[in-house]
């Protein structure tokens, strides 16, 4: 896997709908989960520029999920509180796992808003079309070790090869892109274990 920095002020094709509101920090929900605000707005297409600062990923990260989610509850799904009196229905079934992964990147769009992009095998893209065609208006969720990331919704089916999720800051998409890849600021393998991501509910 490879792990680039998007250029900060540049612009990213975006798969997805961008939070409206993100915190600077993901809040602690719960024993193993962290959360932001699922507020979302609609996302501005824009276009992607050449990565930079190529690093080798080390041969484990932190665990990666990526999960169909709701804000209405559905049999089987988990419940995660986001919020004073919100809740975040997870499809505990992952379309995306850390293995599906062949790159990611960190940075930010033209408003400073950090952006954490994941590049996927042709395998992992046919998976999320189909998830997103078949389960229309919903979520996807990003889990990196314990921690929710982010929720963007999707209003039309995703079909990109290149999954962008809005993260709050640039700092928050830098230290999650590291932990994926499995590399320190010097892009040296990291030598603490990744975090686990959280157990799924039984269904």
């Amino acid at each position: 896997m490879k792990v680039t920095r998007i250029l900060t002020r540049s612009s990213v094709a975006l798969a997805l709908a961008a939070l409206a509101a993100c915190q600077t920090a993901p809040v602690q929900q719960g024993t193993a989960t962290q959360t932001t605000d699922p507020a979302v707005t609609a996302a501005e297409p824009t276009e992607t520029p050449a990565p930079v600062d190529t690093q080798p990923a080390a041969a484990q990260g932190a665990a990666v999920a990526v999960l169909l989610a709701d804000t209405v509850e559905h049999d089987g799904w988990r419940p995660i509180q986001v919020g004073a009196g919100a809740t975040l229905y997870l499809d505990p079934r992952p379309i995306i796992i850390r293995d599906d992964l062949t790159g990611v990147q960190a940075g930010a769009n033209q408003q400073g808003q950090g952006l954490l992009a994941l590049m996927i095998s042709d395998d992992a893209r046919r998976r999320v079309q189909e998830a997103t065609t078949l389960h229309p208006n919903r979520r996807l969720a990003l889990v990196v070790g314990s921690t929710l990331m982010s929720a963007p919704t999707y209003g039309e089916p995703v079909t990109t090869g290149q999954l962008i999720f809005p993260v709050g800051t640039e700092a928050n998409a830098t230290a999650a892109a590291r932990a994926i890849a499995g590399v320190d600021a010097n892009g040296a393998p990291a030598s603490s274990t990744a975090p686990a991501a959280p157990a799924a509910p039984a269904r």
